[in-house]
């Protein structure tokens, strides 16, 4: 008989007629269908015939390796390594002058490499669980990296090297740059088949013990099929938790093991605590088991963890108060700042040809502005004009605001390509400049959608804590979209970058939007 309350009836059964010998451990754990694996189910009989482990030695955390770190960690040994032995073999014969020039090609070839790798989500779960997105990624990112580092040998070294002639010729550049991503292409996808045999063999599952069979824990199970087999999910009922605030003694209390026991049992790396009412269950074996090593992770801690995002339909506002977060030094503003105004600045220099012909073309297109200015609402509710690139008709808002849709007729044929490729964001890049706007923060609204909207979602005004930005964690995350629905999900990403700021942070956002342009239908 089973007690994990979550059969395939959804019943919850009873446990009355339970004996007092512990049974064996599957009549207590529902596993998720992705963890009946063959080399799960053999991890499972191996952990079943271990010895009991005493319930008060101390865990210590197993060592689960990242999958996207592990990744980035054997591009970085296995690209780096092979160039540099190509590399220190023939680079006289490419010219080039000496071992500290043929080490500086090497080093910033790898880092162009690595960073537009980044940039594409070659590190992102799905291009790690999928080889098809890997396989589309890898040579996107690599082609990119090839032009930039032409860019740079060809006029950037020559004021590094003067004395380096090899870096004055086109086609010497481009035999170094044909050699160094050839390398990078092969050893790319040779690692990317040396990760994905260790997921296979499961080197990466982490092993997690939910408490909970209702709502929040089919919610977790729902959540935990996008990670394939990167996560091994054993669901147990809330009557572990129920039963030990029970009379020492009762019946009750010896048919059910602890689940200090079952954590033990299964080996598991973390304890995630699902349940839907929190008022019957006693915590104290949770706390015994945070004291012997066993992380103990909150649901919406975890949710959070899970989805990059926070949840508005399992928020609870106590949590997000008494959760580290929302944490704002004047260092980092002072330095976010400067990389506003640097960034900003140099990107306008850089997309100035781009920016003549957009206008033109504007102009060839449709009658009326080439630029197009907007009230938008920024930081502390201030309302502020944004500029952008005419996409629409200038008629298009005669009968008032509305939500742009998807294939908007209002939309111009130019328009649509400035709006797939972000061209006609360039002239924000002023707004940078002038404080109204940041390059990374929650996308900027109407005044007319922001009085709409925080009347119908809790915590809108949340956005208006920081700058509005040019990109954003929920840009790189979510679709385009303009509905009622896409601005609540919106708003959660929002809010998980808000309560998570950091600037490493930022610097991931402004690469990654890279991957946004490139394939903007590629987004969830």
């Amino acid at each position: 008989m089973s007690v994990d309350g979550m059969s395939q009836s959804g019943t919850k059964p009873s446990v009355s007629g339970l004996g007092k010998r512990l049974p064996d451990i599957d009549a207590y754990v529902r596993r998720s269908p992705s963890d009946d694996s063959p080399s799960a189910r053999l991890t499972r009989r191996r952990q079943q015939t271990m010895e009991k482990r005493a319930s008060q030695q101390r865990r210590y955390p197993r060592y689960v390796p990242s999958a996207n770190l592990a990744q980035a960690l054997f591009d970085l040994v296995i690209i780096g390594g092979t160039q540099l032995a190509v590399m220190s073999l023939i680079y006289r014969r490419l010219d080039i002058g000496g071992p500290v020039e043929a080490l500086a090609v090497i080093a910033i070839s790898i880092f162009i490499s690595l960073m537009f790798l980044y940039a594409t989500g070659c590190y992102r779960r799905d291009a790690l669980l999928s080889r098809a997105a890997a396989l589309s990624r890898v040579p996107t990112a690599l082609t990119i990296a090839g032009v930039t580092l032409f860019l740079i040998l060809h006029y950037g070294f020559p004021f590094l090297f003067p004395t380096a002639k090899v870096f004055l010729s086109i086609s010497r550049c481009v035999t170094i740059i044909l050699i160094g991503t050839s390398i990078a292409m092969g050893t790319a996808i040779l690692s990317r088949a040396v990760v994905r045999l260790l997921l296979d063999n499961d080197l990466f599952r982490r092993r997690i013990l939910v408490v909970g069979t209702g709502e929040r824990a089919r919610h977790i199970e729902e959540l935990s099929r996008v990670h394939g087999n990167m996560q091994e999910m054993h669901f147990v009922n809330e009557e572990l938790l129920i039963q030990a605030g029970a009379p020492k003694g009762s019946d009750h209390v010896s048919a059910i093991p602890s689940i200090g026991e079952l954590a033990d049992r299964l080996s598991a790396d973390e304890i995630v605590v699902a349940v839907d009412g929190r008022d019957r269950v006693a915590l104290d074996s949770l706390l015994s088991c945070k004291a012997r090593g066993i992380p103990v992770t909150e649901f919406n801690s975890f949710v959070e963890r899970q989805t990059g995002r926070i949840e508005m339909a399992w928020l609870e506002v106590n949590w997000l108060i008494h959760t580290p977060g929302f944490q704002f030094r004047l260092i980092d503003d002072i330095i976010k700042r400067f990389m506003d105004i640097t960034l900003s600045l140099t990107a306008i220099i850089i997309s100035l040809p781009v920016l003549m012909v957009a206008m033109i073309a504007i102009r060839l297109d449709s009658p009326g502005p080439i630029f197009y200015r907007q009230q938008r609402v920024t930081r502390g509710g201030r309302v502020f004009w944004l500029y952008k690139l005419r996409s629409m008709r200038t008629d298009a808002e005669q009968h008032g605001a509305k939500w742009a849709a998807k294939n908007d007729s209002r939309i111009t044929r130019v328009g649509m390509f400035l709006r797939q490729t972000r061209l006609d964001e360039i002239p924000q890049l002023l707004n940078i400049l002038k404080g109204d706007m940041a390059i990374v923060g929650p996308r900027p609204e109407r005044p007319v959608f922001v009085e709409e909207l925080s009347k119908q979602l809790r915590l809108y005004d949340l956005r208006h804590t920081v700058r509005a930005g040019l990109t954003g964690w929920a840009q790189i995350n979510y679709h385009y979209g303009a509905s009622f629905e896409d601005s609540k999900r919106k708003l959660e990403y929002d809010l998980f970058y808000i309560k998570n700021f950091s600037l490493l942070r930022d610097l991931g956002i402004m690469l990654q939007t890279l991957r946004v342009v490139l394939w903007p239908e590629g987004v969830h």
